[in-house]
């Protein structure tokens, strides 16, 4: 893998680095997911469907019995146990490994996950990072080095659209998919959905994760996973083919590479279903641009099962849609 790859790190302090298999803990005092009772853990979207506070394609604006979940959740949503006399949750927020706090979003009018943390963890030599949103108050400060369990704020329900009844951590495990992500918002200029940047690097749509469910049972298990057992687990969804970068992308550090592609014309690249990187093949043909070549599900649906990634392409089969291009793009952007 070495000869497609590129270590990033974010500069912002130094951690000790974490064994292969990081014992992931739940980040609030709700435990009952461990004790398998998912009714008292999640908390459900107005829709009060259950599966709406889980990871994946969860949400739908289908009426029941809803025929297909198109919406994509990039976290869960967990409930609060515990709130004052006014109804506002009081339970504590607290980092799920050993990390460093690269980003606080402490205004909650600039963002969907209105006050948010992003903390750094060291996974084997990868750096991984971890979210939580909605939070009603944020006690630590960017580059503050913390071991696993420390606080780091208050759940809450800032954000647009929530209301206090249904106040919750927002969580995420996630991956940066390009350090230099908002170098390309600037040379791209891609427009809605992308511009305005008000998060640097740590824009949501440069952040594709992975679900916390299994690691957090396996760890409570005594089995906590390396992050490439964790990444082996991940479904494929969709196949493209891209010319092969002048420069190294970051997102080659986890991907599994099927050959060395130094002098490769071209690449194809497996995603899952939500656009996380997984593996990597070279090829020799000659490509101009991002192109699909496979993807899961009937052409009329196959949109919901790439986050909209992919559309049809009015001759009976799929291609990337606008923003699945614009995504592809940012991906291998290299400044160069």
């Amino acid at each position: 893998m070495g000869l497609c790859t590129l270590f990033v790190s974010s500069g912002v302090g130094q951690v000790k680095p974490e064994p292969d298999r990081i014992p992931w803990q739940l980040p609030t005092e709700n435990h009952f997911l461990l004790q398998d009772e998912p009714k008292k853990f999640f908390q459900p979207t107005i829709s009060r469907r259950l599966i709406s506070g889980m990871f994946g394609f969860t949400r739908t604006s289908q009426p029941e019995p809803a025929r297909i979940f198109e919406r994509f959740h990039k976290g869960i949503d967990i409930r609060p146990l515990r709130r004052d006399a006014r109804g506002e949750p009081l339970d504590p927020v607290r980092a799920c490994a050993a990390g460093v706090v690269v980003r606080i979003n402490d205004n909650p009018k600039i963002s969907d996950y209105g006050k948010q943390v992003i903390v750094r963890h060291d996974w084997g030599g990868l750096p991984v990072y971890s979210l939580y949103a909605h939070l009603g108050s944020v006690c630590v400060r960017v580059g503050q080095i913390l071991p696993a369990g420390e606080p780091l704020g208050v759940l809450g329900w800032t954000g647009p659209g929530l209301v206090q009844s249904r106040a919750h951590l927002h969580w995420e495990i996630v991956f940066q998919l390009n350090p230099k992500f908002d170098d390309w918002i600037q040379q791209a200029k891609p427009g809605r959905l992308w511009e305005p940047n008000r998060h640097g690097e740590w824009h949501g749509l440069n952040l594709i994760g992975i679900d916390p469910v299994p690691l957090i049972q396996a760890a409570h298990l005594g089995k906590p996973k390396t992050w490439r057992e964790a990444l082996a687990a991940q479904p494929g969804g969709f196949l493209v083919k891209v010319p092969a970068p002048s420069g190294r992308v970051a997102w080659t550090d986890w991907v599994e590479v099927q050959e060395k592609c130094v002098g490769a014309r071209s690449w194809q690249i497996e995603m899952t279903p939500w656009g996380l990187p997984l593996q990597l093949n070279k090829t020799t043909e000659e490509v101009i641009k991002a192109e699909l070549v496979a993807n899961p599900g009937r052409p009329s649906e196959g949109k919901y099962y790439c986050r909209g990634l992919v559309q049809a392409d009015g001759k009976g089969g799929m291609k990337l849609s606008k923003f699945g291009r614009q995504t592809i793009e940012m991906m291998m952007f290299t400044g160069q």
